[in-house]
């Protein structure tokens, strides 16, 4: 796992880059982190005063082949050698493809994420997943690649509006959800002033790093983390399609909600959970209303990587409980929707 330092941890986190002594350093950022963001940055370590930017579109939209292409030419036009460092500052689109193009680029050379948005921090910005969407399939082509280092400061949280911040609460609520009951009690009814708290963040990271450490490369209990992600990037993908398009914890929000309908069905499981994170729907997203139907999310489902033959999910029977690789057949699929 790569080190994760947190603020006030500013003179390690600095000693360690210049333990390197890398040849050249350059920040890459989206259109909007460089203007929100980079600044603050810069606020925080004036000795990248001096340092240079790479400028990409922003958006999930842009998380394509093209933009890592993107990337690749203006590494290559900066003659970045393979003893550069790349700082990826902004969101989990931009972690996520800037790691893919670090990772790729000369064979792989070293990258920090500094995580400006609480999706990022909490999720996106460790643990070693890289890549981009691919002919609408969320992060179909990706590497596993760990950072250098991460680090992670709430000051960047005050450039997001509120929509922005509840997108990251989404994946510390999962985080809650397979941690502990004392856990998910707690995190359930926090505001989102709590879960943006500094504390808050690391409990929520602790947790996916435990589980991350145990298996790296994704081959089984990491796959826990996937809870709501079957059904969520598909409803995610499909939007991209619509006038609305979702937000990540968006889609993963209304995705655990329907995969507790299929664990009911397929593994007998209590329905509490479900009304629980219904209640939590209706008090943090009440505006959140997306109708989707089977043929719209189903192709999507069929292109995911976890699946093949069958359509595979990790559910929740019950709290900090998880069943991986669950066999959902179409008929339970179809079941699901009329019981939302």
């Amino acid at each position: 796992m790569n080190n994760i330092f947190y603020t006030g941890q500013e003179i390690d986190f600095l000693s360690l880059i210049e333990s390197k002594k890398y040849e050249s350093i350059y920040i890459l950022v989206d259109a909007h982190t460089n203007e929100c963001c980079l600044p603050v940055f810069k606020n925080v370590f004036p000795s990248f005063e001096n340092v240079s930017s790479i400028i990409i579109p922003a958006g999930e939209v842009n998380k394509s082949i093209e933009i890592v292409q993107l990337i690749w030419n203006e590494m290559l036009t900066l003659s970045i050698t393979r003893n550069s460092l790349i700082i990826n500052l902004g969101g989990g689109v931009l972690t996520d493809m800037g790691s893919f193009a670090a990772s790729t680029y000369k064979r792989g050379i070293d990258f920090l994420n500094i995580p400006t948005t609480l999706i990022a921090m909490v999720d996106a910005s460790f643990g070693g997943k890289t890549g981009f969407n691919f002919q609408g399939v969320k992060n179909c082509i990706g590497t596993f690649q760990t950072s250098i280092a991460t680090y992670i400061n709430p000051i960047f949280l005050n450039t997001l509006s509120k929509r922005h911040l509840l997108n990251g609460s989404v994946e510390m609520i999962k985080h809650a959800l397979l941690q502990s009951e004392i856990i998910w009690n707690e995190a359930k009814n926090y505001s989102l002033t709590e879960l943006i708290s500094i504390d808050k963040i690391k409990q929520s990271i602790a947790i996916k790093q435990q589980i991350v450490i145990q298996d790296f490369s994704d081959n089984g209990i990491r796959q826990c983390l996937n809870i709501g992600h079957t059904i969520g990037h598909a409803i995610e993908s499909y939007s991209y399609q619509t006038t609305f398009p979702l937000l990540h914890g968006e889609a993963i929000m209304l995705g655990l909600i329907h995969e507790q309908i299929i664990a009911e069905s397929v593994l007998n499981t209590d329905s509490i959970i479900r009304k629980e994170l219904i209640a939590i729907k209706e008090r943090l997203f009440p505006d959140l209303n997306f109708t989707y139907l089977i043929d719209n999310i189903l192709p999507y489902l069929l292109q995911d990587k976890k699946n093949s033959t069958y359509i595979k999910m990790s559910l929740l029977p019950s709290i900090a409980n998880c069943k991986i690789q669950t066999v959902v057949s179409l008929d339970e699929l179809k079941k699901s929707f009329s019981n939302l």
